[in-house]
């Protein structure tokens, strides 16, 4: 075996045999037959209803569940586990075929992309995942039978999932290096088609690990349930409300407005590392609003908008400069005759709302100067940032979440850019200082916002800003939100 400190010839020899062979691979892969077969097969739509099975019901989801035969809710306790395993036999035996059709659909789409992208090291190390996860999935047995098959198919998908962390920085880096022989609405279906198709296999796999996770943890409960009875139907009877509610990735009574707390929690926390305040959020509407959702999809892109709406309302606090009056400092002072009276105990519970993101449907008011309502909820906080306001609304087949800021709004020339994976209003410091300085050495200007700095900016730091480690990284700057 080669030591891998070694050098000289010996060691130039190793890796260069490797990296024949690994071209090597390459070329073969490029012309597997069996990936074309895959590719050209339909994939199925990850429905929720696929997603839960039969165990919809039993979670009280009625609504979601496939019209199949549903867990008794009485009986031996070798019928639940065996319907359990059932379910999760299913959705393994799914998966299993599913997954090789989309790897092999990006694995083809990848192949056709222009000849100097595809030899890029960034996009070829892409490929090899995507390949590679394939021919994983593919050299498995079609027919998952029992527990055995389950466990180890379930350990094939967390590898997959655990590999595939990093393609999404990968990808950008790539294309950083090769945007020049591709025009932006091409990378733009390009990165649109991988993406989706990353978000749809991330979920049935992972759907396939937490229910296996999930009957596992039930199982050691029932072994040491001679041991520590008491214990564990304690643990059963405070916990199962909760746990009947989660199946696999799945929350079949998802509460937004909790989630909303919790993100805008984060969020808060994010934007005062990186500007030293942030503004209140303020939860209103049918804040006891619950329907069936992945959590983690939800959490995900609440995160993105709220750090937009934090970050452009200190930003826009900072331009225009927005304060409080010295005398608003502390919101328990006693106001003026010409502020008007105002209750202190419902001040206090409003801003402890305000601070602690907990939920408020309601809008307390006080008389302001000339007899008008002013919400408190409303009232900017002591860093004079006005607070970001989220509603909730659901009807009988939809919910929506409103997140409304004064962060000054999106200007009309980027409007248009939006979506833009090559944009960001965000500028990269280390391009920025490096462009000032050349622009005034060549005796340039030094406005450094020009689209193409822009461009170059959301692929150049993405990488560097998606790995960060410490408090989530960047609140903004990736361009892929």
């Amino acid at each position: 075996m080669t030591r891998q400190t070694e050098c000289g010839p010996g060691r130039r020899g190793v890796h260069r045999h490797m990296s024949t062979q690994q071209e090597l691979d390459n070329v073969v892969s490029f012309y597997d037959d069996q990936v074309t077969l895959y590719a050209d097969q339909e994939i199925q739509t990850v429905t929720l209803k696929a997603l839960l099975g039969r165990r919809a019901k039993k979670a009280g989801a009625e609504e979601a569940a496939l019209p199949t035969t549903t867990a008794a809710v009485d009986g031996d306790d070798h019928d639940h586990h065996q319907q359990d395993l059932e379910v999760n036999l299913q959705m393994a035996r799914y998966a299993r075929k599913e997954l090789p059709v989309r790897l092999a659909r990006r694995v083809k789409s990848i192949q056709n992309l222009p000849f100097i992208i595809g030899t890029n090291p960034y996009i070829k190390r892409v490929y090899r995942l995507y390949y590679d996860s394939f021919q994983a999935l593919t050299a498995f047995q079609e027919d998952i039978r029992d527990k055995e098959d389950l466990d180890r198919f379930a350990e094939v998908l967390r590898g997959l999932v655990e590999s595939h962390t990093d393609v999404i920085p990968m990808l950008s880096q790539g294309f950083l290096e090769c945007k020049k022989y591709m025009n932006t609405t091409d990378i733009q279906t390009f990165l649109d088609e991988m993406i989706r198709s990353r978000i749809g296999i991330r979920l049935i796999a992972e759907q396939v690990i937490a229910l296996r996770a999930q009957r596992t943890d039930i199982l050691k409960c029932d072994d040491n349930e001679e041991s520590t009875q008491d214990s564990c139907s304690t643990i059963t009877t405070d916990q199962s409300n909760a746990d009947s509610k989660v199946i696999g990735v799945v929350h079949t009574q998802l509460r937004p407005a909790e989630l909303v707390k919790d993100c805008a929690s984060f969020v808060q926390e994010l934007c005062n590392v990186n500007y030293g305040s942030s503004p209140d959020v303020v939860i209103n509407g049918q804040t006891d609003a619950t329907f069936t959702y992945v959590p983690v999809h939800l959490e995900y892109i609440l995160c993105e908008l709220l750090k937009n709406s934090l970050r452009a309302t200190v930003e826009h606090s900072a331009k225009i400069g927005r304060s409080v009056p010295r005398r608003e400092t502390s919101i328990f002072d006693e106001p003026s005759e010409e502020e008007g009276s105002i209750d202190h105990a419902e001040v206090r519970q409003v801003r402890q709302v305000d601070k602690g993101g907990s939920l408020s449907s309601s809008s307390p008011t006080r008389k302001e100067k000339g007899g008008e309502e002013l919400d408190i909820t409303k009232r900017p906080n002591e860093f004079g940032h006005p607070p970001v306001e989220v509603t909730i609304a659901q009807s009988e087949h939809e919910i929506t979440i409103r997140i409304r800021d004064q962060g000054g709004g999106v200007s009309q020339e980027d409007l248009d850019h939006i979506f833009d994976y090559s944009f960001t209003t965000v500028k990269d410091e280390n391009e920025t200082s490096s462009s000032s300085s050349s622009a005034a050495a060549s005796g340039g200007p030094l406005d450094g916002g020009s689209p193409s700095n822009e461009s170059e900016s959301i692929f150049t730091g993405v990488s560097r800003l998606a790995m960060q480690a410490g408090l989530g990284g960047p609140i903004a700057g990736l361009g892929f939100g």
